[in-house]
């Protein structure tokens, strides 16, 4: 990986990003959306968001909220990467996204955010969108690096971006969403804050990397996704399948669960998603659960459902490259069933190897390891 970007309530960037993790403020403000409905309670773009700044005046005019945010996060992430015109084959670029989520009912969008930003970037190679819900962009990303890995293509983008609308808004309210601020895995837990976000991950070949002379931050070395056919449309896997996602990406990576640093979890303050995943934890980890940190940055940054994933491992590449974990925003007292080693407040701390999770609605689960880059694992 050698780039990476992300936007949200926060605005555009890695370090106005990482200062809003790092403050430890639950992520939600009042908000009525522009498309009308009543007043909800969500974490989204700040008011006078402003587009990156490489997005041509004429060009700006022309996006939806969604798709401005995912050029945004591409054109970070491909500065990040050292990547502009001349870069490499274009035909031997991909991009890989994440659907946003819809409504029942509610239109589907016409142009994926994912082909916008193939168009902007001049991508000729492989351009595809995946629909997993609130794991999408996991997926996403476990596509790009499989295409990496087979010589498909040399570069890839991968990651999604997520508007809300009122319809959108209404349907979350019927799924867990709060009208306070969110609390993972502490014991108030109430509900989740839906957020507006977009995050992109460059994944490239090593030679392809090494011979343009640009450093990788860390190496995708594991990914697993699965899928529980027992699951309820509207309800979260059980521990155990849940787990399995966790189990296969640790084998992937040829990775035993001591040799684990951080778990980025994708809890966000629904009662039934936030022990999903702390059992989860427990059961995957055993006796080293309880010193492999944990933090769910949806607390801090909202949950942004189709780019939530890609946020998350945006999350998990800041702590690599920083050497810091930041805290669980409104975490006090833990469930006292998920006894956990948790982030309480931004620390510098030993970072080598992540696991990042995604658990969705009806049952796909993902789990990504990401760790710290060597000379031969970009």
């Amino acid at each position: 990986m050698t780039g990476y970007g992300a936007v949200g309530h926060w605005g555009s960037g890695l370090e106005p990003l990482w200062a809003a993790l790092a403050e430890g403020r639950p992520a939600g403000r009042p908000w009525v959306p522009d498309d009308g409905g009543p007043e909800r309670f969500a974490a989204p773009l700040p008011d006078g968001y402003r587009p990156h700044p490489d997005i041509p005046r004429s060009v700006r005019h022309a996006l939806d909220r969604g798709s401005a945010m995912a050029l945004d996060a591409a054109l970070q992430a491909a500065a990040m990467a050292g990547l502009g015109p001349g870069s490499g084959d274009a035909r031997r670029f991909a991009l890989i996204d994440a659907l946003p989520l819809r409504a029942p009912g509610q239109p589907a969008i016409y142009v994926p955010y994912g082909h916008t930003v193939a168009r902007a970037l001049g991508i000729r190679g492989p351009v595809e969108s995946v629909a997993a819900g609130e794991a999408g962009s996991a997926l996403a990303v476990a596509r790009a690096a499989r295409l990496v890995a087979e010589g498909v293509v040399d570069v890839a983008f991968a990651g999604g971006a997520q508007a809300l609308q009122a319809q959108l808004l209404a349907h979350l309210a019927e799924l867990g969403a709060s009208d306070e601020p969110a609390r993972p895995f502490d014991r108030r837990h109430r509900g989740f804050v839906p957020g507006e976000g977009a995050a992109f991950l460059v994944i490239e070949a090593a030679e392809h990397a090494a011979q343009r002379g640009v450093p990788a931050v860390a190496a995708l070395t594991g990914a697993c996704v699965t899928f529980d056919p027992g699951a309820e449309p509207l309800a979260f896997s059980e521990p155990a399948e849940t787990g399995r996602a966790v189990q296969g990406a640790l084998a992937a990576a040829g990775m035993l669960q001591g040799q684990v640093d951080l778990v980025v979890a994708g809890a966000d303050g629904r009662i039934a998603r936030d022990f999903t995943e702390g059992y989860a934890i427990r059961r995957v980890f055993g006796r080293h659960a309880h010193y492999a940190t944990v933090t769910a940055p949806k607390g801090a940054i909202g949950n942004a459902l189709a780019a939530s994933a890609a946020l998350a491992a945006v999350v998990a590449l800041e702590c690599i490259r920083r050497q810091a974990v930041p805290p669980i925003a409104g975490f006090e007292e833990p469930e006292p069933d998920l006894e956990l080693s948790y982030a309480r407040a931004v620390r510098p701390e030993r970072t080598e190897a992540v696991v990042v999770t995604a658990f969705a609605l009806g049952g796909t689960n993902a789990a990504l390891i990401v760790e710290r880059a060597s000379a031969d694992r970009p």
